[in-house]
């Protein structure tokens, strides 16, 4: 079994960041472990198939989402650590061993990453959000932000944990794998690792931009705001 596995969803080549798919494919290029490409659009797909750091991939000629990328990912992992990464992340050594070492040696852990929240799940806010050094030891938190977090795999299927397609494209999977995590008695934990950096793409605008998804166009506020309302009817009514 492969040591660790990296999944990475890919839909375009980030224009809103310095970072991109190619920068993170020459930071992974000196860390062992399988990398597994989901590629959502035919032209970075056919820019991309061949590269020899790519061990695996799946290619939807339509953007499936962030939920159906995630779990096509997991499916296709052979680690016993399980790697999410946004094409647009910057990454060191030091944060991937970071992660792994916290998965492996926290009570209860099944996801770790370097920010997330606590959050009030019944009334869909953000009590606090850990951001990258501004704390020095793991906290429990109800989620970690999805742009760079690790998996420990074995508990993660033992429990039959899943993201929730209901979601896609965007929007809330984080906030339900927090209440799955929870019933199925298992932690999540926000750990002090600095070495990476990342900046904010779709979900962090606040503009009303368009999202094409399975070959059709959708509005971010629209998205966000029906799965809102997918949460809150799937846990609390």
């Amino acid at each position: 079994m492969t040591p660790r596995s990296f999944i990475i969803p890919v839909l375009d080549m980030s224009p809103h960041s310095r970072f991109n798919i190619k920068t993170l494919l020459e930071d992974l290029s000196g860390i062992e472990g399988e990398v597994i490409c989901i590629f959502n659009s035919p032209q970075v797909f056919e820019d991309l198939r061949d590269d020899p750091r790519i061990d695996k991939y799946c290619f939807n000629k339509l953007n499936a989402g962030v939920s159906r990328s995630w779990n096509m990912g997991i499916n296709l992992a052979e680690g016993r650590t399980v790697f999410i990464m946004n094409s647009d992340l910057h990454v060191q050594p030091a944060a991937v061993m970071a992660l792994e070492r916290y998965l492996h040696q926290l009570p209860d852990a099944v996801l770790v990453g370097p920010q997330g929240s606590y959050l009030d799940l019944e009334n869909l806010r953000v009590i606090e959000y850990f951001q990258k050094g501004t704390f020095d030891k793991p906290i429990r938190t109800h989620d970690v932000s999805g742009f760079f977090f690790a998996i420990h795999l074995d508990r993660f299927l033992a429990r039959k944990l899943c993201f929730d397609v209901r979601y896609s494209p965007c929007f809330m999977e984080e906030w339900d794998m927090a209440v799955q995590v929870m019933k199925s008695g298992l932690s999540s934990y926000t750990v002090p690792v600095v070495a990476w950096e990342h900046e904010w793409g779709i979900s962090g605008q606040r503009e009303n931009t368009p999202i094409r998804y399975f070959g059709r166009t959708v509005m971010r506020n629209d998205v966000l705001a029906a799965n809102r309302q997918k949460f809150r009817d799937k846990w609390f009514t």
